[in-house]
């Protein structure tokens, strides 16, 4: 299995809302919604269809043209509006304007209509959120950029995108049985694909999809999700990746964002909840399966990560109260 494939195994996706904005005149968003719900580990999309409009991230403004799809991991400081010195309401408070519920997270049965600014728009965004749930789902949102930006003419976006967004965009103007199911299985395929499109992006320059496509450190990543007990170290891995060990080690470090070993450990303790969710399957041979030379230097990794030992961790799962790691 691939080195996408293997982290996105476990991993859930959904989308939690769907909605189309239609704007005209001179109009602002602030798109924050999350950061008082607390949905850290939502990923807000959107999707420019129509006109065009400004992006605002605290950097430089952004010219966004239709076809042009922002993803925002974690819920960064973000704004959409016709001009760069517009000011933003919350996208809270044009909800409210609508006439529409205040969304508290969880999925919607239908898609939204929400408008902003003039009524007769120009500007149309397709605009949801993924929600990332299961084994994992925080590991991949760190390792995602704040802000990924893909413009409609970048070379190396695959059809399969556009048709993507093309089918979740017909299924929110259009009101039909089946809604939730539909976007559920639709969002899948979306977010998969918006990674695979990151992949090429030279805007991706650090976390493991900049590894991915670092034809050395590639290779590296490969070997470590393909067999995650092996007796690693910076030497071995350098040979994987075809680099001095001493190249390879800054390499990695300025690609992945994090030593190599680090890396190495990550993975082990992603791969060891997968295990550990399996009743049929003992700590201790979990520990053997992860490469761990004892058990407690697998219990001191596992709380290093996670808070807890690898025995609490699966008491927890029994218990139901790690759900939503477990599922």
């Amino acid at each position: 299995m691939d080195v996408l494939s293997e982290i996105l195994t476990p991993i859930r996706i959904s989308g939690s809302v769907l909605a189309e904005i239609e704007c005209g005149g001179s109009w602002g968003i602030d798109m924050c919604l999350g950061v008082d719900l607390g949905l850290k580990d939502g990923i807000p999309f959107h999707y420019l269809t129509e006109g065009q409009c400004w992006l605002m991230d605290g950097n430089s403004p952004t010219h966004l043209l239709p076809g042009d799809l922002v993803v925002a991991p974690g819920w960064p400081f973000h704004t959409l509006a016709s001009s760069p010195e517009q000011p933003c309401l919350l996208i809270t408070d044009v909800i409210a304007a609508n006439g529409l519920p205040a969304w508290r997270g969880g999925t919607l049965d239908q898609p939204l209509l929400i408008k902003a600014g003039t009524a007769d728009g120009d500007v149309h965004i397709l605009s949801g959120v993924f929600t990332l749930t299961g084994r994992g789902a925080g590991v991949l949102i760190e390792q995602l950029p704040a802000l990924l930006h893909l413009r409609a003419q970048d070379e190396g976006l695959v059809p399969q995108l556009r048709t993507a967004l093309d089918f979740i965009r017909q299924e929110s103007v259009v009101t039909r049985p089946g809604f939730v199911a539909v976007a559920a299985r639709l969002m899948d395929l979306l977010f998969i694909q918006i990674l695979r499109a990151a992949i090429t992006q030279p805007t991706v320059n650090i976390g493991f999809l900049a590894g991915l496509s670092d034809e050395h450190i590639g290779r590296a990543l490969a070997a470590i999700h393909s067999n995650p007990a092996g007796p690693w170290t910076v030497a071995k891995l350098a040979v994987e990746a075809r680099h001095s060990r001493t190249i390879f080690a800054e390499r990695f470090r300025q690609v992945v964002g994090l030593p190599p070993m680090q890396y190495v450990n990550q993975w082990r303790i992603a791969r060891a909840e997968q295990l550990l969710a399996r009743p049929g399957i003992s700590i201790d041979a979990v520990r053997r399966q992860l490469g761990f030379s004892s058990s407690f230097a697998f219990a001191r990794a596992f709380r290093a990560q996670r808070g807890v030992s690898p025995r609490e961790f699966r008491l927890s799962l029994r218990k139901g109260g790690m759900a939503s790691i477990a599922s």
